[in-house]
C-alpha cells in the first residue's frame, strides 16, 4: 500500500508500475476486470502527461467494450499464455533476452542490481528476476520510496530494454487491454527516463 505522505506523482507511479507488473505476470481476473471497467475508476488515474494520458483511455477504451468480466478473463488469460508463456510462447519478456544472453550475464546483473538497492525477491512473482514484471515491481517500490536517484540507477541499468519490449507487445497483441499496457509500459518509461536525463539507449 502507498503510503498517503508520498509525494502523489510518485505514488501513482508506484500504482502504475505495480499495475504493469501484475498484468504482465498474470493475466487479469474476472473480478480484477470487473473493477477496471468500472465507472470512474480509471478517470481517477488522469496524469498531465500527454502520451502517459493516452494509454490510460486506451485502457479506458477497451474497458467500454467489456460486456462480460467472465468472458473476458478467459480471453485474456489465453492472449496471455500466446504472447508470454506458451509453451512456445511469441515473446520472451526477460532482459537477458532482448540482450542475445537469456538467462546469462545480464540475469546475473539484475541480480546484483537489486541487492545493490536492497530490494528483496517478492514473494508474490515466481518469474526470473530479469522478467519484466519482476523489473517493474522494483520500479513500483522504488517509486514508493520517493527517491529519483535509486530509480534513476535501476532505469540506467535495466530500463533500456523496455521499450523495445513495449513495441514487440504492441504489434503482437490481439487485445485492446494488452495494446494500452504496451501503450503504458513505453510512455512511462519513456517520460521517466527523460525527466531523470536517462539514455535508453542499450
Amino acid at each position: 500500500m502507498v503510503e498517503e505522505s508520498l509525494d502523489s506523482v510518485a505514488a501513482s507511479r508506484a500504482h502504475l508500475y505495480r499495475f504493469l507488473s501484475a498484468v504482465l505476470a498474470d493475466p487479469p481476473d474476472a473480478e480484477a476486470i470487473d473493477t477496471l471497467a468500472g465507472p470512474g475508476l480509471l478517470d481517477e488515474l488522469s496524469l498531465s502527461n500527454s502520451a502517459t494520458q493516452h494509454a490510460l483511455d486506451g485502457l479506458t477504451d477497451w474497458a467500454a467494450t467489456v460486456t462480460d468480466p467472465d468472458e473476458e478473463a478467459e480471453m485474456l488469460a489465453r492472449e496471455h499464455t500466446r504472447l508470454f508463456v506458451g509453451p512456445r510462447p511469441v515473446l520472451q519478456i526477460h532482459e537477458s533476452y532482448y540482450a542475445d544472453d537469456y538467462l546469462g550475464e545480464p540475469l546475473a546483473r539484475v541480480k546484483g542490481t537489486y541487492t545493490g538497492l536492497d530490494i528483496a525477491p517478492a514473494a508474490d512473482l515466481r518469474e526470473e528476476p530479469d522478467h519484466a514484471a519482476v523489473e517493474l515491481a522494483a520500479l513500483s517500490l522504488l517509486f514508493e520510496r520517493d527517491d529519483d536517484e535509486q530509480v534513476t540507477l535501476f532505469l540506467r541499468e535495466h530500463g533500456w530494454w523496455m521499450p523495445e519490449l513495449a513495441a514487440d507487445i504492441e504489434t503482437h497483441a490481439d487485445s485492446g487491454f494488452y495494446r494500452a499496457v504496451a501503450g503504458l509500459l513505453d510512455a512511462l518509461i519513456s517520460q521517466d527516463a527523460s525527466r531523470l536525463d536517462v539514455s535508453l539507449e542499450s
